[in-house]
């Protein structure tokens, strides 16, 4: 992604959101669904729909994407013992970073 945000951000780049709708094809779904009842597009110009099947058309070219480990962005930043001791904090605390 090129920036940080969620991942499904109306001010992200159009390849910032196929990318999310590849990593993410559930939640991908459920923004079809809202947009289709609230009758308006994701993004001007652009649908959710659209961009599902610009990542499913991705997904067909070069097989499916899948998240790397959990906690390697992070360990590139505060290394991995540190990365370690925060997710373990947490697991402990029952938190769930990728919802």
């Amino acid at each position: 992604m090129s920036r940080l945000s969620c991942s499904f951000c109306v001010l992200g780049c159009e390849a910032d959101v196929v990318l999310a709708a590849r990593l993410r094809p559930k939640k991908a779904a459920q923004y079809i669904t809202v947009e289709t009842e609230v009758g308006t597009d994701f993004k001007n110009g652009l649908s959710m729909r659209q961009i599902v099947e610009r990542a499913n058309a991705l997904d067909a070219e070069y097989g499916p994407l899948h998240r790397p480990p959990r906690g390697t962005a992070l360990s590139g930043y505060i290394g991995r013992k540190a990365t370690a001791a925060c997710l373990a904090r947490v697991d402990h605390n029952r938190l769930s970073l990728a919802t």
